[in-house]
């Protein structure tokens, strides 16, 4: 078997999961044995003495933060493959990560705190999302703040111009006119008090988490109304998770469906769709952010960026070598030995290796009756995994035993606990003992184990679930993995017919995705009940975006208790 590794610019080391996370250094390229030097001969006399001239290399400025760095220059197209396919168009209907051609065409209020990142200060690695809002700037939001527990206030930034095409009869409809506060409320309306069918926030929040109100007191300021204790939600869906459209499309149009009604304030305008094949952007001429290291430079920096949907590895290697490609998306799937093999044959390819969200398997935990209700059995499954070995062999020792539910991502370190800092019975879930695990099944009542089914679908690492189920089979556990497609998996686990237990991508939780953990919500796979954690959410919301400090320790406690 080929084993496959992830890279995002060209580069990122995938994960593996049941709390193994990807982790190491790239390999460095060999250096070539330098050649022997050939006998100098002799120099003839130039007729004409020539002047010496000055080397001459890329032009220096200073940046923001006082650096001295190479000049940014204008130009070029960006030609990436990417993870899948847009799901569609409309950021009321798909979840904001599946419409793969917004990020170029739209905006949030909230966005990347680019000073902050690694190209900056370095405080936040972007590796990951979602990341704390402690970590984001405002963008069409100039700015937002939370007076209390159930009211957010976003002041709207002036001179924010929705992208004109003059090719496109729905960017020619909104006619290039300036957003303000009456947008962003009818964004966000839009996403929750309307009916729209297959709607995504209607269905991934309940109806107290939505806001309660959203209104426009003057033309550049919005006020959001929240149920007491939902604040996070709110705050994730509406910051976040809300593209900002003109209303204007879809009272023509009915929908945003098709990608030519789709219409934006971001750097990039969607000028063609192949399905299948590519997405063409051209540069937004009217975009108003700077670039925050270069104040006087204007964004975007690029004439266009293509998407290129190719499947065929070789040919996807083939453009890398050739420059033809420029980077992958992250999730893309390359054999490590290709990798290695990029390396050799084109040092000037940077590769980066991040954490990487795991696969993981949610029980469900509603049932009483099935085996894993009991902490005996959850604990014996865990024993009998060899973690060290998956790292090893599976991953080629680029793996991480001990990252989750928080990953030690710089963002997240204040809540994160170390393997060898973990109590001791949290530590032993991390070793492997099959004869202990045995041994515990039997006192739980399953001297002969059991049977159980796993649902995934094919998107998820299902080689590492079937790793998973090899081990599973050493202590007399039989599991039955059952592929589906990945519309009919996400239906079942958002409509709550996982039946026993479901493997599919484990989000490490920030402070604000602490909802996720409660039965209510349908992002909650596992439905798991637990007092504690309403307790602790409930203190959490006390401090929420206004003490970030006094939050770090509360949920650094709290994953602890979640291990154990």
């Amino acid at each position: 078997m080929r084993r496959k590794l992830s890279w995002l610019v060209v580069s990122c080391l995938m994960v593996l999961s049941l709390l193994l996370a990807s982790c190491a250094p790239a390999t460095p390229v060999t250096p070539t044995t330098p050649t022997t030097p050939t006998a100098p001969t002799t120099p003839t006399t130039p007729t004409t003495p020539t002047t010496p001239t000055t080397p001459t290399g890329p032009e220096m400025v200073q940046d923001s933060l006082g650096r001295m760095v190479e000049k940014p220059k204008y130009g070029g197209v960006y030609t990436v493959v990417p993870t899948s396919e847009p799901r569609g168009f409309d950021p009321a209907i798909v979840h904001p990560s599946s419409l793969t051609t917004l990020v170029q065409t739209h905006e949030n209020l909230v966005g990347t705190d680019w000073i902050k990142g690694p190209t900056g200060t370095n405080n936040v690695g972007f590796d990951f999302s979602p990341f704390p809002l402690t970590f984001k700037t405002g963008t069409v939001a100039e700015s937002w703040e939370i007076p209390d527990e159930t009211t957010i206030i976003y002041h709207i930034r002036k001179g924010v111009h929705f992208a004109l095409d003059p090719n496109s009869a729905a960017s020619r409809l909104v006619n290039g006119r300036e957003l303000d506060a009456n947008d962003v409320v009818y964004s966000i309306s839009r996403n929750f008090f309307e009916e729209i069918p297959k709607s995504f926030h209607r269905s991934r929040w309940l109806p107290e988490e939505w806001p309660l109100s959203v209104t426009a007191p003057d033309k550049w300021t919005v006020v959001v109304k929240t149920n007491q204790g939902f604040l996070d939600s709110v705050l994730l869906s509406t910051a976040d998770w809300t593209a900002l459209i003109p209303h204007e499309t879809v009272e023509k149009y009915g929908n945003l469906n098709d990608w030519r009604n789709s219409v934006g304030t971001g750097a990039f305008m969607l000028t063609d769709y192949v399905p299948g094949s590519s997405a063409t952007f051209v540069r937004n001429p009217n975009y108003w952010q700077m670039d925050p290291f270069h104040s006087q430079n204007q964004l975007p920096y690029l004439d266009g960026v293509k998407y290129l949907n190719i499947k065929d590895m070789s040919t996807i290697l083939a453009g890398l070598r050739t420059g033809k490609i420029d980077s992958l998306y992250q999730k893309l799937m390359i054999p490590q030995d290709d990798v290695e093999s990029l390396k050799k044959t084109n040092p000037e390819m940077k590769f980066r290796q991040v954490l990487q969200n795991p696969s993981a398997l949610h029980f469900i935990m509603n049932n009483p009756a099935l085996p894993w209700s009991d902490i005996m059995v959850r604990r014996a499954l865990q024993i009998a995994i060899d973690r060290e070995a998956i790292a090893r062999d599976y991953y080629q020792g680029d793996a991480m035993i001990h990252a989750g539910p928080i990953a030690p991502h710089a963002e997240y370190m204040p809540m994160y606990t170390s393997l060898e800092e973990l109590p001791g019975d949290v530590q032993e879930l991390f070793t492997y003992n099959p004869e202990k695990a045995k041994q515990m099944l039997a006192e739980a009542g399953y001297p002969n184990g059991f049977k159980m089914k796993v649902t995934t679908s094919d998107q998820y690492d299902i080689d590492l679930l079937a790793v998973v189920k090899f081990y599973w089979e050493q202590i007399g556990v039989d599991v039955e993995i059952d592929i589906k497609e990945r519309a009919v998996f996400t239906s079942m686990t958002q409509g709550r017919t996982v039946m026993e237990a479901g493997w599919t991508t484990s989000d490490a939780d920030g402070p604000y995705a602490f909802h996720m953990w409660t039965p209510e919500d349908p992002s909650s796979y596992g439905q798991i009940v637990d007092q504690h954690n309403y307790e602790v959410r409930e203190e959490m919301m006390k401090n929420y975006m206004r003490n970030e400090e006094a939050i770090w320790p509360l949920m650094k406690d709290f994953y602890v208790y979640a291990l154990e």
